[in-house]
């Protein structure tokens, strides 16, 4: 009997040890036995993170002892598992199971076996691999705390970078007409740091809040758009490219990249969109400037009516690639040629039509001069020749030294024709030409020249061209040389008229000897060119009764196009103040429009337009 109490004592003894152990390791280890969902439910209410162990179960006892050994490493540490019972809903997933499948997005591309840190919605905040915490144990704490301090800015954080669902051309576009960037978030579908930034940068107010405020923002598939890929030279993901209106690159990044940082990828794009830096300073600090660095001024002279120069300062002056290189190789000045400095600096460089764009050296010297709108390419083109020392100045200086090499003669007529000097460009196309034998002329080099340089009816070179016409229709064309010798002899014609204003002079008599001249010349068009030289002269002179009468007459012949009735009516509209004239003209708008019939080509908008004006007028002045 007492045997068998002391084998039953034993024997319940064995079992309570059992169960002790078996409470003991229940205990230890952290994870609970829940699904995915009722984890980030439990989550979610307590406040706390979702630590995941993704793995494969153990195939065999012996794997699953060295998988319990390696776990129980990092959970013997207190300091970790109060971080757990504070912060964190352990869970363990097999990845080979239904559940791991549905799983395995949430990791991101990340390798498995691993401890994953989640929010409750799923973002994944870190890893960690059992393999390093079985060797360092206090990992677990410095990933676990990292994760929590990213879940508290998640939760703080409400918005994120709107990104638009419109192509690139449509936001090209919209770029343009808001005057913003298009920034792109270049990515592909298997960028773990595209992902990334989506799920942990794009989703901080901060980051949201200033891409949404300056940019118009596209995520583009460049691993598809293969094209893009290459005309923007990207070469790895994510890269963050911001593009003017106009599709050209302005500033670009990549790679998985934190809040502020990103943040300063923006505020550069949006610093070098602004284009061409110009120094704010008086015209003496401006030279004083360019002397301390040793380069020259590039001066913008402009106006605020002028088209041109809008254009320049929207388009050109903005473009990349033109800032980049005028920002670092000259001191830049903008000056309205109508206001303060601007007025005297007008007549210093003898500034007369708008834009003129002035390349000067630290002493005020002149090394290059171009007029008029072009684009970014030819711009920086010209800024090369005025740093080289090829710009107009110098080669004035080897043509007065005796340069007259057909290359430089081609360079410098180039350089005169950009600089808007048509009448010195002309003297030096009439010096080269009339020392060559006259039949060169029928050269194509020799007719190019003369066909955009030479002006002067009066020129031996033009009277060999108008007597051997017919040899060089048959070379360069009859529409061409036709074109041109109308051309010399209109202009011929509109030079009798000379001055402004009260100096204003007329030389009648010289006008009617080259009418006289011009009736005898077998000339296409002689009656059309006297008739419109007779209204340029009535308008230089500023006798509208004149205008109108001639106009009437023309008018009354059926000689007159759309586009010169409209530009008659705009120069009446503009110089004529007799109230009774304006009518006269208006007459004839009214009577066009009634005309003219609806369509693309149609000028009976501008006809009614240009009626009114004047018709207006005419009620004010009343």
């Amino acid at each position: 009997m007492k045997n068998r109490k002391r084998i039953g004592m034993k024997w319940l003894g064995g079992v309570m040890l059992v169960l002790l152990s078996l409470t003991g390791n229940a205990q230890k280890t952290v994870f609970q036995n829940l699904t995915w969902e009722q984890a980030a439910e439990l989550a979610q209410k307590e406040n706390k993170i979702i630590l995941v162990d993704a793995m494969r179960e153990p195939a065999t006892p012996e794997a699953r002892k060295q998988k319990d050994k390696e776990e129980a490493v990092w959970q013997k540490v207190a300091a970790n598992l109060e971080f757990c019972k504070q912060h964190v809903v352990a869970i363990r997933i097999d990845m080979a199971s239904e559940a791991g499948k549905e799983f395995a997005p949430k990791l991101v591309m990340n390798m498995y076996p691993t401890y994953g840190f989640f929010m409750p919605n799923g973002d994944i905040l870190g890893t960690v691999s059992p393999f390093l915490l079985a060797k360092n144990p206090e990992l677990f704490l410095e990933r676990g705390k990292k994760a929590w301090e990213q879940a508290e800015v998640k939760r703080n954080n409400k918005r994120s970078i709107v990104f638009e669902e419109i192509g690139l051309k449509e936001a090209l576009e919209k770029a343009k007409k808001e005057n913003k960037l298009v920034f792109i978030d270049a990515y592909t579908a298997w960028c773990q740091p595209c992902v990334m930034m989506g799920k942990n940068v794009f989703t901080l107010d901060k980051v949201a809040d200033f891409y949404n405020r300056n940019f118009i923002n596209l995520k583009i598939d460049f691993g598809k758009e293969k094209e893009l890929a290459e005309k923007y030279a990207v070469r790895g993901y994510p890269a963050f490219l911001f593009l003017n209106g106009n599709g050209k690159l302005v500033h670009a990044g990549g790679g998985y990249t934190e809040a502020d940082a990103f943040i300063g990828y923006g505020q550069e794009a949006l610093k070098k969109a602004e284009g061409i830096v110009f120094f704010k300073g008086t015209w003496q600090q401006a030279l004083e400037q360019a002397r301390k660095e040793n380069k020259l001024i590039f001066m913008d002279c402009y106006t605020s009516w002028c088209g041109p120069c809008k254009m320049l300062a929207k388009e050109v002056f903005t473009d990349p690639e033109v800032a980049a290189f005028f920002n670092e190789k000259f001191v830049n000045v903008k000056v309205d040629m109508e206001k303060g400095e601007g007025m005297e600096l007008k007549e210093q460089y003898k500034v007369s039509a708008y834009p003129t764009l002035n390349f000067i050296d630290g002493n005020g010297g002149l090394q290059h001069c171009v007029v008029g709108g072009m684009p970014a390419d030819a711009l920086i083109a010209q800024a090369k020749l005025a740093l080289e020392g090829k710009g107009l100045i110098a080669l004035q200086t080897l043509y007065v030294q005796g340069n007259r090499e057909s290359q430089f003669i081609e360079d410098y007529l180039t350089a005169l024709d950009m600089g808007n000097q048509a009448a010195e460009a002309e003297k030096v196309a009439l010096d080269y030409l009339g020392k060559i034998e006259r039949a060169q002329l029928k050269e194509k080099a020799n007719w190019d020249m003369f066909n955009k340089y030479i002006n002067d009816v009066d020129s031996d070179i033009f009277r060999y061209v108008y007597d051997n016409r017919n040899e060089f229709a048959g070379l360069f064309g009859e529409k061409e040389v036709k074109a041109k010798i109308r051309k010399v002899w209109t202009l011929g014609a509109n030079r009798y008229v000379t001055g402004e204003g009260e100096e204003v002079v007329y030389d009648q008599k010289g006008f009617k000897k080259y009418v006289k001249r011009l009736s005898k010349a077998d000339v296409d068009g002689k009656t059309d060119i006297i008739e419109n030289a007779r209204m340029t002269n009535a308008e230089k002179l500023g006798d509208w009764k004149t205008y109108i009468a001639l106009g009437s007459e023309q008018l009354k012949n059926g000689k007159v196009g759309d586009l010169v009735l409209y530009n008659w009516g705009l120069r009446i509209n503009r110089g004529c103040k007799d109230s009774a004239l304006r009518m006269q003209a208006a007459q004839w708008f009214d009577d066009a429009a009634a005309k003219s019939k609806e369509g693309p080509m149609s000028f009976k908008v501008y006809f009614e337009r240009v009626a009114n004006d004047l018709k207006q007028d005419y009620k004010e002045s009343k």
